[in-house]
């Protein structure tokens, strides 16, 4: 809007088109036809002014609704109400009419001069308050990155929505750095006024910087857009893969399974058979109780596996998140000795909806892998309840021997698992990757070989003032 303001405005006067036309690149056909429009010169200033006021209004209180979580939803009006208000006294403050009558005002009561000193300290003010604006915004979204580059999904999204915005304020600040500006000035005459240049950069016209800065602003934008929705596409369709092989593994293992229990259950008829052909001798009877226990250890195996993998239905209730984790760590009480759970939680509790006992058993499997990453060497468990932004966060890390790079994205594919197939089938993450994408959530694992293995989950917290 400001933009086709000034062309207006510069072509109602027919102001400097050889400086003009470097700038904008109009040809002098489409020129000559925007000099004839018979537009009202002040109404071309307020949109012109009320352009630039209206895109610093926008861009702060984007800024400020990115970076502030949804529970501050009165703290986050507030500010944009006293952004908001200043702007709006700017915009009063740069009318004509209100200059023109001030003008009239203060000529015919003889304090011009005090009017062109408050006129000068207002630009001045405001003029700073503009550019404070574009640079407090920019500042906060690289603080917010900062603040949250370790978790991968908010540090795309923060670097994607910087990379945009930061072009945009660059242009801006380029163009109309002098604006808003009084363009109106009086005169003896009430029926004329002198409407003014405005006080653009004119080396930047000499020098024709502009054109190519705003092709490259551009071109560099949708760079930035192509690279965020390949990276997010990536991650989209890694999460579909893995719920889609989810699915084919479920299938596959209810025909494996009920093959494998068939067979299961006739070696089980035939031990008990040998039970009764053998009751004398005693190492038979050892041998077919091993293999008794073996049959009944593949059927809880088999049974826990399919389970894992059926069709899941939650029930969600409003819950806190401290109570799921305290209870999963329970489970693991008493805890081997070289193995220590440490647990913080946020000194207020973070509400969350979700089905509590699947979570408990999300929890209790992700502890138990952190177990038997550490194994019989001294260890520790770490478990941090934190609300990040606009989610409840439990962060799982131990100090165990980490996972190579190239298989982080493999820890969910079901069957997958670099320990013992035998005693390790390999589901335990693929189940817990399923119910916590039921609950809407994230988990991202973050893991260093040497160093341990961080997994992150994110629930998102309810809408509630």
């Amino acid at each position: 809007m400001s933009y086709i303001a000034f062309i207006l405005y510069l072509s109602k006067f027919n102001y400097y088109y050889n400086l003009v036309n470097p700038f904008f690149d109009i040809s002098p056909g489409t020129w000559n036809n925007l000099v004839v429009l018979n537009l009202h010169p002040e109404t071309i200033i307020r949109l012109l002014n009320g352009g630039v006021i209206l895109f610093l209004f926008s861009f702060i209180s984007f800024v400020i609704s990115f970076t502030t979580s949804r529970k501050k939803t009165k703290k986050t009006i507030h500010w944009i109400i006293f952004f908001g208000t200043i702007f709006l006294l700017q915009f009063l403050y740069y009318d004509p009419a209100m200059n023109l009558f001030l003008q009239d005002y203060t000529f015919e009561t003889g304090s011009i001069t005090a009017y062109q000193t408050f006129s000068q300290i207002g630009d001045i003010f405001f003029q700073f308050y503009n550019a404070c604006c574009l640079l407090i915004g920019l500042l906060l979204m690289v603080f917010y990155y900062f603040r949250y580059s370790h978790i991968r999904f908010m540090r795309n999204y923060t670097l994607f929505s910087l990379l945009s915005l930061l072009p945009l304020a660059i242009i801006h600040y380029l163009l109309f750095s002098w604006a808003p500006e009084n363009l109106v000035k009086t005169t003896y005459s009430m029926q004329f006024r002198n409407y003014l240049q405005p006080d653009f950069k004119l080396y930047l016209v000499e020098l024709q910087l502009f054109p190519f800065v705003t092709l490259l602003s551009l071109g560099f934008m949708i760079f930035n857009v192509y690279k965020y929705n390949s990276i997010e596409s990536y991650h989209r369709d890694l999460n579909v893969l893995i719920n889609r092989k989810i699915d084919t593994a479920s299938l596959g293992i209810r025909a494996f399974t009920h093959s494998v229990k068939n067979h299961l259950l006739a070696i089980q008829s035939e031990t008990e058979f040998l039970y009764d052909r053998f009751k004398d001798d005693e190492e038979a009877l050892y041998s077919l109780s091993l293999i008794q226990s073996s049959c009944e250890q593949s059927f809880q195996s088999i049974n826990h596996s399919a389970e894992m993998l059926k069709h899941i239905t939650l029930n969600m209730k409003p819950s806190l998140l401290d109570v799921p984790v305290e209870k999963a760590i329970k489970g693991f009480q008493p805890l081997k000795k070289n193995i220590r759970i440490y647990l913080e939680k946020p000194q207020k509790s973070i509400k969350v909806y979700l089905d509590e006992k699947l979570i408990i058993e999300v929890i209790h499997n992700m502890i138990k892998n952190s177990i038997e990453a550490i194994g019989d060497r001294n260890g520790a468990i770490y478990l941090e309840i934190k609300q990040v932004d606009d989610w409840g966060v439990l962060s799982i890390t131990d100090d165990g021997p980490g996972i190579e790079t190239e298989n982080l994205n493999e820890v969910f594919t079901p069957f997958y698992s670099t320990k013992s197939p035998v005693t390790n089938w390999g589901i335990g993450l693929s189940f817990c990757h399923k119910i916590i994408t039921a609950h809407d959530g994230k988990v991202e694992i973050n893991s260093q070989k040497g160093k341990g293995t961080q997994i992150n989950i994110f629930f998102p917290l309810p809408f509630i003032e």
